[in-house]
């Protein structure tokens, strides 16, 4: 870990020092600057550019609000934590990140992203851990130079605070020894006929995020699941939405659309990594449904009550929920 931390603190140097050959010849407008926060081996570190005021209206202005902002200048924001966190009440395993905040009137957004080592530009919302609304408040003296520091609080504990302008924005972190999983296993099940029907897989939550056509983008094949490839099972041989389908272990992927909803059945072996290979597709078949009133945080399958000849397998998540019926003939 202390090797890690290291490797990390020389990035920062690196990119400090870069910023400083870059400006022999021209005075460096948006400076690069760090702040470390350290507990033994624990260790928080941000990396970022320094912006200043130059007579300019920052809020709302130069930093628009409700638009993504990189959160400094030139290079993206990076925070590297060595400990699994708590951050604004979202669970962030130890890893290296970039820092994007969406500012407002009333409250702000931030942003983690798993995108890293890219100009501030270059933001990509598909790669986003979370979203989640952090402390803002009015200050009377402006701070006419961007600044972010670590405030400490007790143990492994703290609140990384933004400051420009007349704005200051905290966001408080502490150290947790376990961390609740991202997308943890499920499953679900049912009986048709005399056979068994069992659906396997990971469930990640919405934590802030634009599902549909973001996290999962539109008109590709998506896993329809986290982690490992999600299974579906029967131990007869039964009609998937009107086409029959041999008993036995399967793997899903699905193709979403805004219009449409299709389940893929492949004969790929489950619990394996969730490659697609579009030769050992099975069926493929829609699924009816769309968008609904009441949020799913996380991704759920499930059968409905009916028993028999028939039952309806349904997926949710987010704003949406689709459906297709699985019969015995």
């Amino acid at each position: 870990m202390i090797q890690k931390s290291l490797t990390f603190l020389l990035f920062l140097c690196v990119l400090v020092l870069t910023d400083a050959a870059n400006g022999q010849d021209r005075k460096i407008l948006s400076p690069r600057d760090s702040v470390v926060f350290a507990v033994d081996t624990n260790i928080v570190a941000i990396s970022y550019s320094r912006p200043s005021m130059r007579g300019r209206v920052i809020m709302g202005d130069l930093v628009p609000w409700g638009r993504v902002w990189r959160t400094g200048a030139n290079q993206a924001t990076h925070l590297r934590t060595t400990f699994d966190m708590v951050l604004g009440g979202m669970p962030v395993p130890r890893g290296t990140y970039t820092v994007w905040t969406i500012p407002g009137k009333k409250g702000w957004t931030m942003i983690l992203n798993k995108q890293t080592g890219q100009w501030g530009t270059q933001y990509d919302e598909r790669q986003d851990l979370a979203r989640f609304p952090v402390a803002m408040r009015r200050i009377p003296a402006p701070v006419d130079t961007f600044t972010i520091s670590i405030d400490r609080g007790k143990g492994v504990s703290g609140s990384i605070i933004l400051r420009w302008e007349n704005t200051r924005v905290s966001v408080p972190f502490e150290r947790r020894a376990t961390l609740p999983l991202l997308s943890p296993a499920d499953s679900a099940f049912a009986r048709l006929g005399g056979g068994r029907l069992a659906i396997r897989y990971g469930r990640p939550a919405v934590r802030g995020r634009t599902i549909w056509g973001v996290v999962v983008p539109w008109d590709s094949v998506w896993r329809t699941g986290a982690n490992l490839s999600t299974s579906f099972t029967t131990t007869e041989d039964i009609r998937f939405g009107g086409v029959r389908v041999p008993r036995g272990s399967y793997t899903l992927y699905s193709i979403p659309s805004p219009r449409r909803f299709t389940l893929i059945i492949s004969k790929r072996p489950p619990g394996t990594l969730p490659d697609y290979d579009s030769r050992l597709d099975l069926i493929r078949v829609p699924m009816t449904g769309g968008q609904v009133a009441k949020t799913l945080d996380r991704l759920t399958f499930w059968f409905d009550a009916r028993h028999g000849e028939a039952v309806r397998l349904n997926l949710g998540w987010a704003d949406r929920t689709y459906s297709v019926r699985l019969s015995t003939r």
